[in-house]
């Protein structure tokens, strides 16, 4: 069965998510969640676990930072506080805070997530020795090799379909620095809005925004796997990732609800032309209009990955 997980960035989203039938929900708070489109205070976590648990969501805490010192020092009443939220697993990448787990007081089932490490089915299994029940797997990871990778790993392997790939954080306050060199106030460019251009390339945008983890850039473009779901359900991947975060609101409901549609014609044996069309159609409209749409590296062939 194909389970979609996905991202919320607010109450009201997570319920809506929760409401189209979405397998998992991924929320989290600002200091051990990355790359997350809201932040979300205890007791809303605990109030979207109330909520997905009458319907059948799970609930996935994220908690994916990487961990310096000083947070790794806060590490146990954080996971406290999650518990208590009802919360059903974590989604993590820090082996510090995996070594908590292991404590009884604070074990919790757990989602693998080291973003580009994460590159083959020996990986996946290491850490499912050591707790998780499923994996995040690395943007770069193209069809040809997660078709072998799927075959070896021993817990699911969860696929991003939809959404921005990050290709590069730095803990460095690069915004800061750049608009200080400048003269410019950072401040007045604070938020997600932001995109780099490469030297004589203006059709170049690449996203970047800082926080309090660092700064983030993103690729050229979002992904977009529509048509080539067929393609993941032949190859046994069926845990799919949406990542919300550059697309707000309901239009991110709407593309998941697309997704959805699409799982369902694929299970039922439904799928057909015309019904892709009019999900693609559907995309577009709700995808933010300064944001272009590709496939990342899941069509390279071997030797193109470079």
């Amino acid at each position: 069965m194909i389970e979609l997980i996905t991202s919320a960035e607010s109450l009201e989203q997570a319920y809506a998510l929760v409401d189209l039938g979405v397998s998992q929900v991924i929320i989290g708070e600002a200091e051990f969640g990355l790359r997350i489109p809201g932040h979300f205070t205890f007791e809303e976590m605990k109030q979207v676990c109330d909520y997905a648990h009458q319907k059948g969501t799970q609930v996935v805490v994220a908690a994916n930072a990487i961990l310096h010192n000083e947070k790794i020092k806060k590490a146990r009443p954080f996971l406290a506080a999650v518990k208590k939220t009802g919360a059903d697993k974590l989604l993590v990448g820090d082996t510090g805070l995996i070594q908590i787990l292991k404590e009884d007081a604070y074990r919790m089932p757990y989602i693998y997530d080291a973003a580009v490490l994460v590159t083959s089915s020996g990986q996946v299994n290491f850490w499912a020795k050591y707790g998780a029940v499923a994996s995040m797997v690395a943007h770069e990871v193209p069809l040809f090799e997660l078709q072998e990778m799927v075959q070896g790993a021993e817990i699911p392997l969860i696929y991003q379909v939809y959404g921005s790939a990050c290709i590069h954080q730095s803990r460095r306050e690069l915004l800061t620095n750049y608009f200080s060199y400048v003269g410019h106030d950072a401040a007045t460019y604070e938020g997600r809005h932001l995109f780099l251009s490469e030297p004589n390339k203006p059709e170049t945008h690449y996203s970047i925004y800082q926080d309090d983890h660092g700064t983030h850039i993103f690729a050229n473009d979002d992904l977009n796997l529509l048509e080539y779901l067929p393609k993941l359900q032949q190859a046994s991947v069926d845990h799919w990732f949406l990542d919300g975060l550059y697309c707000p609101g309901s239009d991110f409901v709407a593309i998941v609800e697309v997704y959805q549609e699409a799982a369902q014609a694929l299970e039922s044996g439904e799928w057909d032309q015309a019904l892709l069309d009019q999900w693609q159609a559907s995309i577009q409209a709700h995808h933010p209009t300064n944001r272009s749409l590709g496939t990342g590296f899941f069509l390279h062939e071997p030797g193109l990955v470079k």
